[in-house]
């Protein structure tokens, strides 16, 4: 009975076949990332002003108290230019404050566009519930006008609601977020999570897409800035009351018309 015959030797066509793979995957990937590159440094889109906050912890009429972060969410947080605490005053106002920077030389940059109360305070038990106010509160800056996020949340324990604003600035660039799909103020729990959820991709989506389309690049400075107070069953209340503490609180550097994204 003869032997079978040997298999053709096919070695040879499928390792050149791999070095073909090899080499396409290699220029599609240094091409995308070049690519990329060029589109936000080779001549960059030159932004009408560039911005930065600057907060203080000393105004009249309010008493500061800081508040110091466990050491694991300093971790996570990636940087020690933090600012939180409270504020109250004798009438019995209170709001909670927190800003962070995190300069371009920080090697361990935080994307701070994945960190807003939507995804973070969701992510700790809280749920954010229709009230009837705007989505954004405008705080003016003498000539500048910067849109601030504004939500109101119940805590996990659903006894109390607290309206909170926030913004994000990446190089320099205010980050605003897509528009809301709001639940009630007792959204089912076989819906909360999915809704959250989507709402959360929404608003990553909404992010990237303005930072492509508008040529933010994002190894610049960030900023994220929130501040929150009770909100009682008269949003109006504490709406006006974040207004006004958020102008007095915040100081906005403007930089000089025509100036290009910052870098650093």
């Amino acid at each position: 009975m003869s032997s079978p015959l040997p298999a053709p030797d096919s070695a040879p066509l499928a390792s050149g076949s791999s070095v073909r793979w090899v080499v396409l995957l290699t220029v599609l990937f240094f091409g995308a990332t070049g690519g990329a590159w060029a589109w936000y440094h080779v001549a960059p889109k030159r932004f009408a002003v560039s911005y930065r906050f600057e907060a203080t912890n000393a105004m009249s009429g309010w008493t500061f108290r800081p508040e110091s972060l466990a050491d694991q969410a300093v971790e996570i947080l990636a940087t020690t230019n933090l600012f939180n605490g409270t504020f109250y005053t004798e009438r019995g106002e209170r709001v909670t404050v927190f800003m962070g920077t995190w300069d371009a030389n920080n090697p361990q940059q935080l994307s701070v566009v994945a960190h807003t109360p939507e995804i973070c305070w969701v992510g700790a038990g809280w749920k954010a519930v229709a009230a009837g106010h705007p989505e954004k509160l405008p705080l003016r800056y003498g000539t500048n006008t910067i849109p601030f996020e504004a939500r109101t949340f119940l805590t996990p324990d659903g006894r109390s609601r607290e309206l909170t604003v926030w913004c994000t600035l990446v190089s320099g660039q205010v980050y605003e977020e897509a528009p809301r799909e709001v639940q009630g103020s007792k959204p089912s729990s076989s819906n909360r999570n999915e809704l959250q959820a989507s709402g959360a991709r929404r608003n990553l989506k909404s992010k990237f897409l303005k930072a492509v389309g508008e040529r933010i690049p994002g190894d610049g400075t960030k900023q994220f800035v929130r501040f929150s107070t009770s909100a009682g069953s008269d949003w109006s209340a504490s709406y006006a009351l974040l207004g006004r503490f958020g102008e007095r609180w915040l100081q906005l550097e403007a930089a000089p018309s025509g100036t290009t994204a910052p870098g650093h």
